[in-house]
């Protein structure tokens, strides 16, 4: 099922370089015969292997003889591991999107996607941070309150602090 893997790695190197445009379509119509349960007649999946395993025989033989002898239980791995990647980044990003975290309703832990939209908070409201050094969320924020040690976040969300 190296095809799979392929097919997205080479449908984006194929915008920069026309070298590997021919290597994506060879690889849809790898994917394509696959999902329709039929083998790949274009023996790209034999052609990747090929030169996938050529290339670690070089540095060792005994590592790309075991590539060679289960390249397609690797292959499959990959797959598996690409899908589940993806189907876990997309949760992530639906959550961030509905609930502004990464960990869905009342999650209060930090999301990579905030780093991203430059809405990070530096402090959580309710976080260690706040309850070491004396920052009382619910009590409003004021000086009295160690307002500058919180680094200057205590405002409750009410889905978060309730």
């Amino acid at each position: 099922m190296i095809c799979f893997i392929a097919l997205i790695v080479f449908a984006i190197l194929g915008i920069f370089s026309a070298k590997y445009r021919e290597y994506a379509k060879e690889a849809f119509d790898c994917v394509f015969r696959r999902v329709t349960l039929r083998k790949c007649n274009t023996a790209f999946d034999k052609k990747m292997k090929m030169k996938l395993t050529g290339k670690l025989m070089k540095i060792s033989p005994k590592a790309g003889g075991t590539v060679f002898k289960h390249f397609e239980l690797i292959s499959w791995f990959f797959t598996l591991l690409t899908i589940i990647s993806f189907v876990y980044a997309a949760a992530g990003v639906y959550n961030f999107v509905v609930y502004d975290n990464c960990e869905g309703p009342n999650a209060t832990a930090s999301c990579i996607y905030s780093e991203l939209t430059g809405s990070a908070e530096t402090v959580s409201c309710g976080s260690q941070h706040c309850a070491d050094t004396g920052c009382n969320c619910d009590a409003g924020c004021d000086e009295s309150n160690n307002f500058a040690e919180c680094d200057g976040n205590c405002d409750c969300v009410k889905e978060v602090c309730g």
